[in-house]
């Protein structure tokens, strides 16, 4: 259910991002149209409720229309409808990305958590973060917030400025840490800081990453909108899920190793 209070807050962001009024994307059918926002994304498409949109370079705009007049939106956004797009973004070097889901967060939201524990780094120590494996975390942000096991950096969350009034967090967290809450923590210090500065906090999670939904809502944050998004280079998928139901909870795969998709190539720079 999309939390219509803060949607009215974002609305405004999201129309700078797509250069097309929200009041203009209609419920009952998704319209293909000429992405007019701010250079970046090649494609966005995003699901606000019960109505969706797709936002396309205009060469894309007729076949895409074509595509999507035979998806119902909870089709479009899976990754059947990732894959669907793709067929016609694909021949252009453009992968599609997602879905994923948008969460945002203001003073009525927010569910403060204690972060004596939380330190404030400056952008001076940002600059000494390994980020290739804290990588969901930017090294040109406004600020961090750190929590330490010794010397040992265990979670990290960064804010960044996605155009006003919206300040992003990014979260990770050492996995074999044995310490609980630390993402929770670290999210909560960055929520708390944006909102004293009198920003509205934004995140966004794929589905596959149980751990960072769970994280993100339980420091208030809500879900707005989902998206998908192009990307330049290969189709980029997702891992398998991520976590568990409960903590010890048994998962298991139903399919077997052989019958994995083997086309599907290590990530580049491994």
């Amino acid at each position: 259910m999309t939390n219509e209070r803060l949607l009215e807050k974002v609305n405004p962001w999201i129309e700078r991002q797509l250069g097309i009024p929200v009041s203009k994307i209609q419920a009952g059918g998704t319209q293909v149209m000429p992405l007019a926002g701010k250079a970046g994304d090649p494609l966005r498409a995003l699901k606000i409720g019960e109505r969706t949109i797709v936002a396309c370079r205009p060469k894309w705009v007729d076949k895409l229309q074509e595509i999507v007049d035979n998806l119902d939106p909870d089709v479009l956004f899976s990754m059947f409808g990732a894959y669907e797009l793709a067929r016609v973004t694909l021949h252009d070097n453009v992968g599609i990305w997602g879905p994923s889901w948008f969460l945002f967060g203001d003073e009525e939201s927010w569910h403060p958590l204690k972060t004596d524990h939380v330190v404030m780094l400056d952008p001076e120590q940002l600059a000494t973060i390994n980020y290739d494996f804290f990588w969901h975390c930017r090294p040109d942000s406004l600020a961090g917030f750190a929590i330490y096991d010794g010397d040992m950096l265990t979670a990290l969350a960064t804010v960044s400025d996605e155009g006003e009034p919206m300040w992003e967090i990014g979260m990770d967290v050492v996995q074999d840490s044995k310490l609980r809450g630390l993402g929770r923590a670290v999210v909560s210090a960055a929520a708390r800081w944006i909102l004293d500065n009198g920003r509205i906090v934004v995140a966004s999670t794929a589905q596959f990453n149980v751990p960072s939904a769970r994280t993100l809502r339980s420091v208030g944050l809500q879900h707005v909108f989902a998206s998908l998004h192009g990307t330049d280079g290969s189709m980029n998928l997702a891992p398998q899920p991520i976590g568990a139901p409960f903590p010890g909870a048994e998962t298991c795969n139903l399919y077997p190793r052989w019958a994995m998709n083997h086309d599907i190539l290590p990530k580049a720079n491994n």
